[in-house]
């Protein structure tokens, strides 16, 4: 079989995969009018409770109910008709009922129609936040505070949301506040403040960490709250493109990658809503725990308040005597350890040259002992400076952010992933060096470890990188296979580049290459020739794309053709 013929009927296999696997999801960020579907549950003119008339279904996605438009003295209302008899429970029902604030949707009456749970509530004229920008100010001065207090009002009622992110908040009629909205899959606390239920429809994206284990909390909710902020601000949330399991995996171990132009004061108020580890948050002391609303509160009020996660190992509270480094006497510890990590030979030297420890030994002593014992590792191991003084570091202050290699500094493991596949992308190779060091060093597994060590599921996928490397590197074989790996596992990005334009579904390519075929027979070869040589073998990026896109099966089945 000649490549020509395989490529054909390849492609004709994968155009008819892509359309009968592609599964749309129309999903509407407004309550807008539309006409009632075909089967719709209820006709214009209805009556429920006995007041309020049906004028139209809304074109609103929801997967629990179906959304109406009434009428009553004129005053629009929303009637959210449940699908199941058991959708929601009546303590919520009578829960909800309770509440009374602008910033949570308005629940007016709730009966039932043919059985099936029904609900009357506000009508938002002006929609939802989904799909809407908004600056630094806008967001401190109006949407944080509104969120953070329509929060309190259902957590004081006993109800954890699950499902705060931007369609679920609503643009008040005087577009002057912002209220929560959809409740169908939220939980009553019990009297410890937490809940554990399965995780039938929560969003994965906005999810807190302690949710992919069944567990919420009031925490959770305003981790969702920190990357709603993120979206309103940047236009799309950082683990969009990902699936349940690799958010998973991420969030358990990475700093959220933020952009470049958003504003510290928005980053750090982000990352303290978003804090991983939870193991604190009933010492309200301590300041290494999720915000809440006390602390965003506070600090809306102008507050200056710790970061959780910047505590610095044993030092305990306060500044260290100054060292000086770099011209510089610092007495913040933190500040500290990350100047070494930035100025990376020169804070090798004054490690083992003692300097450090004989510092270090003046306030605290369990510092010192990491200190001496680095120095004593590197005096009996030849060329093994850098991973000793890279270790060193994470041990010194094990909530150092960011991963630091050689005086490169990537605020994430994701970052890191993401700079290498552009530098695939562009053919850039000037980079190749060092990151081989860290695949040689395996520095990928060393920082899952200090950073997750319970994550095994990342732990491994990292090894399997490492291991990439070792076998490739034994057979002299290019390294790239292995290089993508890294870059599109680490970055969490699906995303094939191709011809100046990117591609996240193997639909999108099929098109791309449909496309290609209509305009001209060569132009069309030309592409497929770029995607697969003389014979057969697909290119590298093109493999390991739908190998992370978990195409295994097909790529299995693309060889075995070819060996017929």
């Amino acid at each position: 079989m000649n490549s020509i013929t395989v490529i054909n009927s390849t492609l004709q296999e994968t155009l008819k995969t892509a359309i009968n696997s592609e599964i749309v999801s129309p999903y509407d960020n407004r309550m807008e009018d539309a006409s009632s579907s075909a089967g719709s549950l209820l006709d214009e003119g209805t009556v429920l409770c006995k007041k309020y008339i049906v004028e139209r279904q809304l074109n609103v996605a929801s997967g629990e109910a179906d959304l109406y438009l009434c009428s009553c003295k004129n005053e629009k209302y929303v009637a959210k008709l449940y699908r199941r008899q058991t959708a929601i429970k009546q303590d919520m029902l009578n829960k909800l009922l309770q509440i009374d604030t602008p910033f949570v949707a308005k629940l007016f009456e709730s009966s039932t129609h043919n059985g099936l749970p029904l609900e009357i509530l506000h009508y938002y004229k002006n929609g939802s936040l989904q799909g809407k920008l908004f600056t630094c100010e806008e967001l401190v001065q109006m949407i944080i505070p509104n969120i953070n207090e329509g929060l309190k009002a259902l957590h004081q009622a006993g109800i954890i949301h699950k499902d705060l992110k931007p369609s679920n908040i609503m643009i008040a009629d005087d577009e002057k506040n912002v209220a929560i909205i959809d409740f169908g899959i939220s939980s009553v606390m019990s009297e410890a403040g937490s809940v554990v239920v399965t995780k039938t429809g929560m969003t994965p994206t906005y999810s807190a960490p302690e949710t992919f284990k069944n567990l919420f909390l009031e925490e959770s909710d305003y981790y969702s709250f920190g990357i709603t902020l993120f979206e309103l601000f940047t236009g799309y949330a950082p683990y969009g493109n990902m699936s349940v399991k690799e958010i998973d995996q991420y969030i358990s171990v990475q700093k959220i990658p933020f952009p470049n132009n958003m504003p510290t004061l928005l980053s750090n108020f982000i990352s303290a809503l978003t804090y991983y580890d939870i193991t604190a948050r009933s010492d309200k002391n301590n300041p290494n725990r999720r915000w809440t609303y006390s602390e965003v509160n506070r600090w809306l009020n102008g507050e200056n308040l710790a970061m959780p996660g910047e505590g610095f190992g044993n030092v305990g509270k306060g500044a260290i005597p100054p060292y000086k480094f770099m011209g510089e006497s610092i007495t913040d510890p933190r500040i500290l350890v990350e100047a070494f990590a930035k100025n990376w030979e020169e804070g090798k030297k004054h490690l083992f040259r003692g300097f450090v420890s004989k510092h270090f030994l003046i306030f605290n002593k369990e510092l010192a002992k990491h200190c001496l014992y680095a120095e004593e590792e590197a005096s009996k191991s030849n060329g093994k400076d850098d991973i000793i003084f890279w270790k060193l570091l994470y041990k010194l202050n094990p909530n150092l952010k960011g991963f630091y290699w050689k005086g490169q500094t990537f605020e994430s493991l994701p970052a890191l992933g993401r700079d290498l596949l552009d530098r695939l992308w562009k053919e850039d190779e000037s980079q190749n060096e060092y990151y081989e060091t860290v695949l040689y060093e395996k520095l990928l597994t060393e920082y899952v470890a200090l950073a997750s060590p319970e994550n095994e599921s990342f732990k491994k996928a990292t090894a399997a990188i490492e291991e990439s490397y070792r076998i490739e590197k034994t057979e002299h074989a290019d390294l790239t296979r292995t290089f993508y790996l890294m870059a599109y596992t680490l970055s969490g990005q699906r995303l094939l580049y191709l011809e100046g334009q990117q591609f996240s579904t193997v639909s999108e390519l099929a098109n791309f290459m449909k496309e290609r075929l209509e305009e001209s027979f060569e132009a069309f070869k030309r592409l497929c020739h770029k995607l697969v040589d003389y014979d057969g073998n697909l290119d590298i990026q093109l493999e390991t794309w739908l190998l992370i896109n978990n195409k295994k099966r097909e790529l299995e089945n693309w060889r075995s053709l070819l060996l017929e």
